[in-house]
């Protein structure tokens, strides 16, 4: 088992040396998002996306492979692999570590800019409220999480 073993960590090893500077790349693209959503511009905006769904779609398809071989080696939990890790290839515990962190730091800049998206478009949407004459709706929300103004409501059947 330690000869299976010495073949896991080394392909854990290149997926996780692999995956680190994707997962700085798209770190940046996420806070050059940030800086878009805060500046309102689209165009930047529009530009990231396409890169970003690359960057997420090889993180992806790396963390596939990953779990194959985990599961391939019998490991069944993420804890107990770490600790085999660390004990026979601290290498890879440091790298898996490492991403860890980095992929925990794309979580949050993630959660920054879905709050400015939802912020921005609860604004657009009550600038177009007060377009329409419509600012003064009381605001309910949709099944969903969504909001909208009494006005626009669900008739008695949908409820």
């Amino acid at each position: 088992m330690e000869q299976n073993n010495s073949a896991l960590w080394s392909n854990l090893a290149a997926t996780l040396q692999q995956d680190l500077p994707v997962t700085s790349e798209l770190l940046s693209l996420l806070e050059r998002e940030r800086k878009a959503l805060e500046q309102r511009d689209y165009s930047e905006f529009e530009q990231i996306l396409n890169p970003k769904k690359q960057l997420l779609l090889q993180l992806e398809q790396h963390a596939t492979l990953r779990q194959q071989l985990l599961q391939q080696a019998g490991f069944t939990d993420e804890s107990t692999t770490l600790t085999q890790a660390r004990a026979q290839a601290p290498h890879v515990a440091e790298s898996w570590q490492e991403l860890s962190t980095l992929w925990s730091s794309c979580q949050q800049m993630n959660d920054v800019n879905e709050r400015i998206a939802k912020r921005t478009r609860m604004v657009v949407g009550q600038i177009l409220d007060a377009i329409r004459g419509q600012n003064n709706q009381p605001r309910l929300y949709t099944s969903k999480g969504d909001s909208q103004t009494s006005a626009a409501s669900r008739s008695i059947t949908s409820a």
